[in-house]
C-alpha cells in the first residue's frame, strides 16, 4: 500500500513538475524578500513572462519542426529600429520632414508597429530561405542572421537609443495594467499562446507542424510539403519576435540595440525546460507557458539574491 501511495505521488509530482518548481520558486523569493508579493513586483515578474513566453512560442515552433532560431532575440529590439528609420525616411522622402530628431521619435505609433511586423516577419523569411532553399544548417544559418541583424541596428541607430516618449499611444500595450497589477502585455501573450495551443493540439496546422519535425521522410510520404511548413515556421517566429519588440518598446519608451540581448537562450532554455525537444516532433506549447511563467519568478528572485 505504502509502495502503491509513492508510486502514485510520485506520478502525480512528474506530471505537475512545473507546477511544483514555481511554486518553490515562489516561496524561495518570499523567503529572500519580505516584498517579493508586492503589487510593483508581481507586475515585474508578469511582465517579465509575457515577453519571455512569446519569444519561447516563437522558439517553441520552430523547434517542433526541428530547426532553430537564434535571431528572435536581436530582431526584438532591431526590428523598431528599422521601423522608424523606414518611417523617417518616407516622411523625408514624401513630405519633406522628419519624425527622428536627436533621439525622439514623432513617427506615428501604428506605422511603426506595422513596420516593426513586416520587417521581423521579413528576417524570419530570410533565416527560412536559408536553411531551407540554401540547405545552411539552422543553427549556422541564424547565428549567421544574428550578427548581420546586430550589425545593420549598430550601423542604423549608430549605436545611440531611440526614445518614444513623444510618440502618442506608445506606452499603451506595453504600460497599461489591468487592476494596478496585471499588465495589458499579458493578455496578449496569453491569447497569442491559446491560439497557437489550439491549432497544435486540434487542427490540421498541429498535425503537420508535429508531423514534419517527428520525421521528414515519413511526412513527405504523407503528401506534406515539409520545407513550406519549415519555412511557415521561421516566418511566424519572426512575427512573435516583432510582436515582442513591440511589447517591450512601448514599456521601455526607448530603443537600444543591446536591450534583448541573450534573450533568444532564455527562450531556447524555456522551450526545452516546457519539452519541446532539438530533435523535433515532440512538446506542449501549454508547459511552454507554464515555463516562461517558472523562468521569470526565477529571475526575479535571482535579481534578489
Amino acid at each position: 500500500m505504502k509502495t502503491l501511495d509513492n508510486s502514485r505521488l510520485g506520478k502525480i509530482l512528474s506530471r505537475h513538475m512545473l507546477w511544483c518548481a514555481i511554486v518553490t520558486a515562489l516561496i524561495g523569493g518570499r523567503i529572500l524578500s519580505p516584498y517579493f508579493f508586492k503589487g510593483n513586483n508581481i507586475t515585474v515578474i508578469l511582465y517579465t513572462c509575457a515577453i519571455y513566453g512569446l519569444l519561447a512560442i516563437a522558439e517553441s515552433l520552430v523547434l517542433l519542426v526541428a530547426e532553430i532560431d537564434l535571431t528572435i532575440g536581436i530582431s526584438a529590439v532591431v526590428s523598431p529600429a528599422l521601423a522608424i528609420y523606414l518611417a523617417n525616411a518616407i516622411y523625408k522622402v514624401c513630405l519633406g520632414t522628419q519624425v527622428v530628431r536627436g533621439g525622439y521619435v514623432t513617427a506615428p505609433w501604428w506605422m511603426i508597429v506595422v513596420f516593426t511586423l513586416l520587417i521581423s516577419s521579413l528576417i524570419g523569411l530570410v533565416n527560412a530561405v536559408l536553411v531551407v532553399k540554401c540547405n545552411v544548417p539552422a543553427f549556422v544559418a541564424t547565428i549567421g542572421m544574428q550578427y548581420a541583424v546586430t550589425g545593420i541596428g549598430y550601423i542604423i541607430t549608430k549605436g545611440t537609443p531611440l526614445f518614444m516618449t513623444k510618440v502618442k499611444g506608445s506606452g499603451v500595450i506595453g504600460g497599461s495594467k489591468i487592476g494596478g497589477i496585471v499588465p495589458l502585455c499579458l493578455f496578449l501573450f496569453l491569447l497569442i499562446a491559446g491560439i497557437f495551443i489550439f491549432l497544435c493540439a486540434s487542427t490540421r496546422f498541429g498535425m503537420r507542424i508535429y508531423s514534419t519535425g517527428g520525421s521528414v521522410r515519413a511526412a513527405t510520404l504523407c503528401g506534406i510539403n515539409t520545407g513550406r511548413w519549415k519555412m511557415f515556421m521561421f516566418v511566424i517566429s519572426g512575427f512573435l519576435a516583432g510582436v515582442t519588440g513591440v511589447v517591450f518598446t512601448s514599456k521601455l519608451q526607448s530603443i537600444d540595440v543591446t536591450q534583448t540581448t541573450g534573450y533568444e537562450m532564455t527562450a531556447l532554455a524555456i522551450a526545452i525546460i516546457g519539452g519541446i525537444e532539438l530533435n523535433g516532433g515532440v512538446g506542449n506549447l501549454k508547459n511552454t507557458v507554464k515555463a516562461a511563467l517558472f523562468m521569470a519568478v526565477l529571475s526575479n528572485v535571482m535579481s534578489m539574491i
